[in-house]
């Protein structure tokens, strides 16, 4: 199974009986808060943000709480590679982060996997403990 299809399948398990994701782009920003348009209340759920021209394909997998980036976040590259992945706690980056600036792959796995571990970044760990 691949990454991508493992990660998807994560992403459904941890998403049953959630309501659906919100088009991140249907909301407003605020002060740098993701807000509900009109109301102006800060908005607490799953987003996603599929690619440009093509409503298939997500860009940007995360969660909001309180108009912030809070839980885990994805992002991918066009060819579906993961370009960022990790967790926020209250708007900052916490925890382990993957951080793929190349959109594909080596052909040698173990080199792809020093690449993988040297774009690493930590932080602090998440829920302050």
């Amino acid at each position: 199974m691949t990454r991508r299809a493992v990660l998807a399948l994560a992403l459904g398990l941890l998403s049953c009986g959630a309501p659906p994701a919100r088009a991140l782009d249907e909301l407003a920003v605020v002060d740098s808060l993701y807000v509900e348009p009109g109301t102006g209340i800060p908005y607490t759920g799953r987003v996603i943000r599929h690619f440009e021209g093509d409503p298939e394909r997500v860009q940007i997998d995360g969660s909001l709480r309180d108009g912030t980036w809070d839980g885990e976040l994805i992002v991918y590259h066009p060819n579906g590679r993961v370009r960022y992945m990790g967790s926020f706690d209250n708007g900052d980056r916490c925890g382990a982060w993957v951080e793929n600036a190349d959109s594909f792959p080596l052909d040698n796995v173990y080199e792809e996997l020093v690449r993988e571990v040297e774009s690493m970044g930590l932080y602090p760990p998440c829920g302050g403990g």
